[in-house]
């Protein structure tokens, strides 16, 4: 169905007898800013209940536009989380599955999509596993993937790549920040402020930058002597440090914070009607089931929970501050954003969009139930990983969300052993599996993960050869030892 068409029959349906949903013009090229941020936990911003100021200015964003409160990365690991954001495709669908998968050619990212219509399509984008061999500068006028980068570095390049782009012209403009990803820095000011008094080996930082006279390439997880894994899977630090450690997370987060406050108030002025939309590609694990500063390895809502706006400007007819509260995905943020623009999707896209779009909860309309999918990351540690059993491709924990339960899957498990159910409303931190084979909600949830399993490619991922480059990569990202 025409997404126009679709459009329409909801609002007839939804609002009808009310208030009827006011048109957007398609003939508008409305700017856009895709902002995603690395590794950033949406229970660690002060909007949300964290209790130090981490986010004043996200806040304050997020409040003007619609934000939604369970919002979920299909795989909590960079690329293929990034290349399902952009496509609006589960991983099995985009082929993208590890952090070294290239976007094949026949997938058709936003990118593409706007640049064909007439937009000036910009990314500036910082982490080593974004470069162009993985294939996401598709569609993009100006890519440029710089490796190690703070927020500062980050906001100078994304105003001189826009020097010569006119207020008034269409724009698309993908930025993605690697703050708060590890190691965690934060300004010194949030060091003190986040946790007073502490005196210990890491008061400063966990992890480190290059030391002086050393490449700009060395960008170290963790710090020196201490190996990933270990720190990771089998961590001994005292309960304080830890603390100290996930402040330090939490610091890195308000020193982003200003950082965005900055460029985004210097981007809305020169382009007054932009739409914004907001997401990380991940969360971050710190400590919740003895996985701690990493992500990727497990399904868990640390790592897979993410923070997701869209935020209209006041031109735009459908401009409004809401909060929904139905579990969505980041794969359904391009159908989404066309429903925002007025416009369809190529048909080679159309037809392989997985996700659906938000547009109800951009109205203040309730937005039907439906349920979320995911499957964890390739495993460089995979001796360390708890309850997986094979650590290949089909081995990948997989799981299904939807109405606040959600189902995990290990395969190759006993059938006694291969299932967690948790409810979310009750226990948000997945400490009770309440599994049992005549529950309610395992019966309900088990057919909904076995369809989606069988409409993907389950088989061995694409034989790849790491380049050296890939190699180095992940070494200094502390993914290989």
């Amino acid at each position: 169905m025409k997404m126009r068409l679709r459009h329409t029959l909801v609002c007839l349906s939804a609002a009808l007898a009310l208030s009827g949903c006011a048109e957007v013009d398609a003939q508008r090229s409305w700017p856009v800013l895709l902002l995603t941020v690395d590794t950033l936990r949406p229970d660690y911003l002060s909007g949300n209940g964290y209790d130090r100021p981490t986010s004043p200015f996200l806040d304050e964003l997020f409040a003007e536009g619609t934000y939604f409160e369970h919002a979920l990365a299909p795989v909590p690991r960079t690329t293929p989380a990034l290349a399902s954001l952009l496509t609006g495709a589960y991983p099995h669908t985009t082929g993208v599955r590890s952090l070294v998968d290239r976007l094949p050619t026949e997938e058709t990212s936003i990118a593409e999509a706007l640049q064909a219509v007439g937009y000036r399509t910009v990314a500036v984008v910082t982490n080593r596993m974004l470069g162009r061999p993985r294939g996401l500068d598709a569609g993009f006028d100006v890519y440029d993937p710089g490796r190690v980068r703070a927020a500062p570095e980050m906001n100078r390049a994304v105003l001189e790549h826009l020097q010569g782009v006119e207020a008034g012209a269409p724009l698309f403009l993908w930025l993605h920040y690697l703050d708060p990803h590890a190691p965690y820095h934060p300004d010194p000011a949030y060091v003190t402020e986040f946790d007073r008094g502490y005196r210990g080996r890491f008061k400063a930082r966990f992890g480190r930058d290059p030391h002086p006279g050393e490449s700009a390439e060395v960008f170290r997880q963790f710090p020196d002597g201490l190996r990933k894994g270990h720190v990771a899977h089998r961590n001994a630090f005292r309960p304080r440090v830890n603390e100290h450690i996930r402040r330090l997370y939490a610091g890195d987060i308000r020193s982003l914070d200003d950082r965005l406050r900055e460029l985004v108030e210097s981007l809305r002025a020169r382009f007054p009607d932009l739409v914004i939309v907001f997401a990380a590609d991940h969360g971050e694990s710190l400590g919740e089931h003895d996985f701690y500063f990493d992500h990727g390895e497990y399904v868990y809502d640390a790592s897979s929970r993410v923070p997701l706006a869209f935020v209209l400007p006041e031109s735009h007819p459908w401009h409004g501050s809401h909060r929904c509260r139905a579990w969505v995905s980041l794969v359904d943020v391009v159908p989404t954003l066309f429903d925002v623009l007025g416009r369809e999707p190529p048909a080679e896209m159309a037809s392989r969009l997985e996700g659906r779009s938000l547009a109800p909860c951009l109205r203040g309309e309730e937005l039907p139930p439906r349920p979320v999918f995911l499957e964890s990351g390739a495993s460089l540690f995979p001796e360390l990983v708890r309850r997986r059993v094979d650590h290949e491709l089909p081995g990948r924990f997989r799981a299904v969300t939807s109405e606040g339960w959600k189902l995990i899957w290990t395969p190759f498990a006993p059938e006694e052993e291969a299932w967690e159910l948790y409810d979310l409303e009750r226990d948000p931190g997945e400490t009770r599996n309440l599994h049992a084979p005549d529950h309610p909600q395992a019966a309900r949830l088990r057919p909904l993960l076995d369809e989606w399993l069988a409409g993907g490619a389950e088989a061995e991922a694409r034989p790849r050869t790491l380049s050296e480059q890939d190699i180095e990569a992940l070494r200094l990202l502390g993914y290989l030892e």
